[in-house]
């Protein structure tokens, strides 16, 4: 910061000694239009940095311990409690539409039980 407020000063003393006299112009080191390109030139041979990346299957390692840790169920309640609500509207008899709470609780902790059996013997 102290240089740009160095530059601004002596890019100001230069304008005043111009405006002093009209015979002293400031000179400036190059054109724009070369001094441009030179900037393009150099963005493009620098690389950006790569981003940090973990090794494969450590995230993945991160997240069975994370669930493991966790009694929580894992599938929305909105988007299951709906499912079932289809699944009885198309199966059960026109007079049972209805659902407890509980029901709807103890139904999904038996299906993402059935899940995680499903997916552990599938990865044996």
């Amino acid at each position: 910061r102290a240089r740009d407020r160095n530059r601004n000063n002596a890019t100001a003393s230069s304008t005043e000694a111009a405006a002093a006299s009209p015979s002293a112009t400031p000179t400036r080191r190059g054109s724009s239009s070369s001094q441009g390109a030179r900037e393009a030139q150099q963005s493009s041979n620098t690389k950006k940095k790569k981003s940090f990346r973990y090794k494969p299957g450590t995230v993945a390692l991160r997240e069975i311990r994370q669930f493991q840790k966790t009694t929580k169920l894992l599938i929305p309640a909105a988007s299951f409690i709906r499912e079932v609500r289809s699944i009885t509207h198309i199966l059960a008899p026109p007079e049972i539409t209805r659902w407890t709470a509980e029901a709807l609780v103890a139904l999904q902790e038996a299906a993402e039980d059935y899940l995680v059996g499903l997916f552990s013997d599938a990865m044996l």
